[in-house]
């Protein structure tokens, strides 16, 4: 018997949507404490909601989706597993019924997905294409073995950075206690991120401070690789963080941000913020750095120069609805 049932958050369900998105994920493996983590620490002011599919008890597909915010509240972003095993019989325009369902409590009037360039995604997305989806952005996405690098050769950069009063500094570990630190390095993030390219039809949000300081808490306490700020005259000008999830893939990083403010740039900013992080990575151990850039962003040189080697793109898809 096919069923579709609420998310309740039990252990069971969490250890099954587990072993489903580690079924279906091409390059990364998942740990139940994670999920349950971004569970927990969701932004609970937005409606979220994940949706169970069953075929007796056996938990075999799930799709989860969340309101955006500002700009976003009538849009919903979703992400639709299934187990590969149960492919072609309809269970994923089961799911997706349901869910346009629920989300018109928010008067929903678009929906976006992200997939992979790789045949786990095959179905999805003739799925998507089926529907109507357009595609709207592709991200470039890169790998490195950062022990490759040679980390020497970029000293003399980051030595004239220094001599040009621009230091680089750990957030956890050297600025925690520095005044308003926090609130400057949320504020660096929202200006430089303005500049990365959005998916057409989605706007930029900024998530409110005690949502930003709560986020940065689990990421300190749970998921610091490290995070390396550029400061010059106590301006916060430009900064990288990278996480990473030592109960499943301790020795791989990926990075969640980088960028520098618009009057710092084409100075070398960005590699050095990249190469002091490698060095501290280095120390934990950690060798592996998973990165991204917007098909347009020109930060994909960066990376390239470095050595990181292309792995499969992403492409997001919406619909209007």
């Amino acid at each position: 018997m096919i069923k579709i049932k609420n998310f309740t958050s039990t252990d069971k369900e969490f250890q099954g949507l587990t072993r489903i998105k580690n079924l279906v994920d091409h390059d990364s493996i998942s740990h139940i404490d994670d999920l349950k983590s971004s569970w927990i620490n969701r932004d609970k002011s937005l409606i979220s909601n994940k949706l169970l599919l069953y075929k007796s008890d056996t938990l075999i597909g799930n799709i989860s989706y969340h309101q955006g915010r500002d700009g976003n509240s009538n849009t919903a972003f979703f992400t639709l597993n299934l187990d590969p095993h149960y492919n072609d019989n309809g269970y994923r325009e089961l799911l997706y019924k349901e869910m346009i369902k629920d989300i018109k409590k928010f008067n929903c009037n678009k929906i976006l997905t992200t997939i992979y360039d790789h045949p786990n995604y095959n179905r999805n997305k003739k799925f998507l294409i089926k529907k109507n989806f357009k595609l709207v952005q592709t991200c470039r996405e890169y790998s490195c073995d950062i022990r490759k690098i040679d980390l020497t050769k970029y000293q003399p950069l980051i030595q004239k950075l220094e001599s040009k009063g621009i230091k680089l500094y750990d957030s956890k570990y050297e600025m925690k206690n520095w005044p308003n630190h926090y609130k400057k390095l949320e504020e660096l993030c929202w200006i430089y991120g303005q500049d990365i390219p959005m998916p057409k039809g989605v706007e930029r949000e900024r998530e409110p401070f005690k949502e930003f300081m709560k986020d940065q808490a689990n990421y300190e306490k749970n998921y610091y690789a490290v995070e390396i700020i550029a400061v010059k005259n106590n301006i916060y000008i430009g900064s990288t963080d990278l996480e990473y999830y030592p109960k499943s893939e301790p020795h791989k990083a990926w990075t969640g941000s980088l960028g520098v403010i618009k009057e710092f740039r084409r100075m070398g900013i960005a590699t050095a913020l990249k190469i002091i992080a490698f060095q501290k990575l280095i120390e934990k151990e950690i060798h592996e750095v998973r990165t991204d850039n917007e098909i347009n962003n020109p930060m994909y040189k960066i990376n390239v120069d470095l050595g990181f080697k292309s792995v499969p793109f992403s492409h997001d898809y919406l619909k209007e609805i």
